[in-house]
Formats: structure tokens, sequence, C-alpha cells
């Protein structure tokens, strides 16, 4: 049914006097009148549109510190080709160790992220017209009503309800789905005042949008502020819509950009020799260290794949020999998955008395006190196999730094990530941190080995990296990142 032909409807401020109505007609009332909200002919006709999208938000569990959460900013520019099927996105992300401007593309065939600040880009499977953008998407109201119109088969009117003061629509898109959520639209503007879904683990999810605005004749919400479960989680700093940009500056090709090289296939679990005695092993971005002790392993690194990249090794060499020891090289969230692995596999846990509170809280049921090992400064396990050093970075302000003298080899996480199989990494500040405090230890390193891949940097690589960084400055020319 033509949603414009309902127009009638959109002025009522009450859907009553419609009931009883035949199946459908109520939820075609309710788009006809979010659609002329919206802009009507200048929303649906649009050939294109640029959604501006700057934010800030707590980052739960990712400060340096226990206990708080840190604060990170995420400014986005999504651009949307309706006719063409591309899409492109501007980003810079900031956070208290990095600062990232990269332009996520899909030029209607493939996907592709450009890396200004390296001037490198890398060939990416997962972006399509779909997944590019997506929470940018979600949070833009505009894009809500605009999309209704196609949805209308499985959309279902669920009564009217205060909010805010004012009475409004709720309306349930994707009845009956998985996807299922919830609108409320106001009954006197048709204008969307949140979106609302239920998630089984974290409870609510919901968008909430004020401060409506026009652009081009197109509504959108100058404030939105995004929450999970009560919590804020997101919240605006500056929106905009601009209908049918200029497309000619959107959808850069590799001119003045170099590849970032092949990257790996971690699909499959892997198990690599790395020293003597010395193996990494995992899949995804969970990779273990594991040293030979002798009569045991010790272990540190993965998120959520110990058991498994465990079984892979014994398997890989045969033994049956135990997990003694699990070094947690930090207290952040998605590292703490680990530590269920840890309590079955009857290992001792190795943290520091800071992290001791929110390594417990992570556990099924805490572990008793002989099987904590708390690191005051620095200590050694498995007779001098390895070395462990509490040290302070901007990712984590207690760090365990993990070494193998005999391999001269550092295992790390979050400092030194390198998803290519060659080239250089892509530096940020804590990776100079990290590296400085390397050398003040006066440790004979040539490896360094991560948690998050399986590719090793010789310290000849590291170091010219970290040698060559500047610092971040924002081009002339991007609004983005102009305020830093």
């Amino acid at each position: 049914m033509n949603i414009l032909k309902k127009s009638a409807f959109a002025g009522l401020a009450s859907l009553s006097a419609l009931m009883p109505a035949q199946a459908g007609e109520i939820e075609d009332a309710i788009v006809a009148k979010v659609t002329q909200a919206y802009g009507g002919d200048s929303l649906m006709a649009a050939k294109s549109i640029t959604i501006t999208d700057y934010s800030k938000g707590p980052w739960p569990g990712q400060n340096g510190s226990p206990g708080q959460p840190d604060f990170f900013r995420d400014n986005a520019e999504l651009t949307i080709d309706f006719e063409g099927k591309r899409k492109s996105m501007l980003s810079w992300r900031v956070s208290r160790t990095g600062k990232d401007l990269d332009i996520f593309v899909f030029d209607g065939e493939k996907g592709r992220i450009y890396d200004v600040l390296n001037a490198k880009y890398s060939g990416e499977d997962w972006l399509n017209f779909e997944s590019l953008g997506r929470s940018v998407e979600s949070a833009s109201d505009t894009m809500i009503a605009r999309t209704l119109a196609d949805a209308q088969d499985s959309l279902a009117y669920d009564g009217d309800a205060p909010y805010r003061g004012a009475q409004h629509h709720k309306l349930k898109v994707g009845a009956g789905t998985s996807a299922e959520y919830t609108l409320y639209i106001n009954a006197q503007t048709g204008l969307i005042s949140k979106r609302v879904r239920q998630h089984a683990r974290v409870g609510e999810i919901s968008h909430i949008f004020a401060n409506h605005q026009k652009s081009g004749g197109v509504a959108y919400a100058q404030d939105m502020n995004f929450f999970v479960g009560g919590e804020a989680r997101k919240i605006s700093v500056d929106r905009n819509i601009e209908i049918n940009p200029s497309l000619a500056d959107k959808f850069p090709d590799a001119a003045g950009y170099t590849s970032w090289g092949e990257g790996f296939d971690t699909s499959a679990m892997m198990v690599r020799k790395v020293g003597d005695g010395v193996y990494h092993a995992g899949k995804g971005r969970s990779f273990t260290l594991f040293v030979d002790a002798g009569e045991y392993f010790i272990a540190s690194g993965g998120q959520d794949a110990l058991k498994a990249s465990f079984e892979a090794l014994q398997a890989h060499l045969a033994t049956s020999k135990p997990l003694t020891y699990f070094i947690l090289t930090h207290h952040h969230g998605e590292h703490l998955g680990v530590l269920a692995d840890v309590a079955e596999l009857g290992a001792t846990l190795v943290t520091v008395a800071d992290h001791l509170s929110t390594a417990q809280e992570a556990l099924p049921t805490a572990l008793p006190e002989k099987r904590l090992s708390l690191v005051d400064d620095r200590a050694s396990f498995g007779e001098g196999a390895v070395q462990v050093f509490d040290i302070a970075t901007a990712h984590a302000e207690h760090y365990l730094l993990v070494y193998v003298p005999t391999a001269k080899l550092v295992f790390g996480e979050d400092h030194f990530e390198v998803p290519f199989k060659v080239g250089r990494p892509r530096v940020h500040k804590d990776m100079v941190t990290f590296r400085d405090k390397v050398q003040a230890l006066g440790l004979d390193v040539t490896e360094y080995v991560d948690g998050h891949g399986p590719r090793a940097l010789s310290a000849d690589e590291l170091n010219t990296a970290v040698d060559a960084y500047k610092g971040v400055t924002c081009p002339v020319g991007y609004r983005i990142c102009a305020k830093g």
C-alpha cells in the first residue's frame, strides 16, 4: 500500500478513531505520519545522504585502573549512495591510548579501509552495503523513518503510551522476529522519540531522540543518547544530515595509498613453536603463549579460548603435562573471559593486588588463596623460565609484562598488534610507552609476540616503527578531527 496515500491519517493525534480497523490500516497510518514528519518525498526520493554523528561515551571495564569506565570519542560521517548501493564512512576515534582516522568504503563490489594517517589501505571482506555504518544507521531516526515503508509487512501497532509528557504511538518493527524493536512516535508530530529493544543478557537497549531539526526539508534528531541496560553508553556531541550531497570525494581509490598487505586467516586453530619449549597457540583474536617449564606449562594471553588452545598444544606435542600458572596481563573485560578456563584447568592465577577483586568477580567461583600469586614489581616462575614485570602504560596502570629469557621474547596484549603478514605496525603513542618500558628494564629482546594474532615482530621492526612515530596531527581540511 502506498504510504503517501495514507497521509489523511498523518495529522491524527490518536489512532483510536480507527478502531476497529482492517489489518494494516493503523500501521499504514502511522508510517504515513512518520514519513510526512520527516520530509515526505524529500526523504523518500533522496538519491543519497550524509549522516554526521559525533559522540562521546563511557567504555566499561577499559580504564587504566579497575572500578571506573574510560571515555572515548567516536566521530563518524556516513554517506549512503542509495542509487549506486555504495557507502563511505569517514571515522575519527579517540581513546586515551590512540587516535585513528579512517575511511571505510564499500564501492558496490568490494570493501576497503583507508588509513588516512598512515596512507595505507586494507581489503576487508566483511565490509558490504549492509554492514558498513550499521551502528550509525540504527542511531539515525531519519534512516529509521526512511526504512519503515519497506518494513510494513513486519509492523505491528502496540497501542498508545505517554512518554516524556506526550502521547506516543508504539510501533513494533520486525514483529515476531529476533530483530524486533519498538518505536515511540510522537502522536502529534509524527517524530520518533525512542527506539527500544530487549536483549536477553543486558536488558533494554534504547536510542533516545530529541531536539529535532531540519536540513534540506528532512527532519533529524540533533540529540541522540544511547543506553544499554539503563546505563549511558553514547552521548551525542554533534549531529546533522545532508540530503543529496556531492559524492565526488566520498569514495577514494588507492591513489596515494599503499596496501598494508595480506592479512592472516585465523579461522582455524594453529600452534606455532616460537622458541625452545615456547609455543604460541590460538585462533581468531585469542592467542596464548605457552612455556614448557619441565613438569608443567606456564601460560599468558587469550580471550575466551584458553582451554581449546591448551588442548591443541597438548595434542600437538602428544603430552599430558598440566597448566600450572596463568599470567593475566591486565584487567580489561575482553581478557577476563579466559579466567573460567583457568579455574577449570586448575592453574594458579598470576595477577597484581589491584586487579585481584576484578579477576575474582569474573570467575564462576572465587579461587582459593593457594591458587593466587600476586606480583609486586616483578616475579619469576618455572625456575626462571618466565619472568614477569609490573609496568605502567596508558593502557593499564598495572600491566604484567611477560619475558622468556631463553627465547629473548616478550609477550604482550593490546600494545603492538599487527594483523598483516608483512610490514610495519600501526604505531600509537602507547606502543612507544611500552617499548620504552621494556628498554628501561634492560631486557635482551629480539622478538615480540602478540596475544591477538600470529604475527611476531622482531625488535628491529618494532624499534624502527616506534622511532619514526611523530604523534598524530589532524590533516588539513578534515573537520572531523579538527578539535583533536
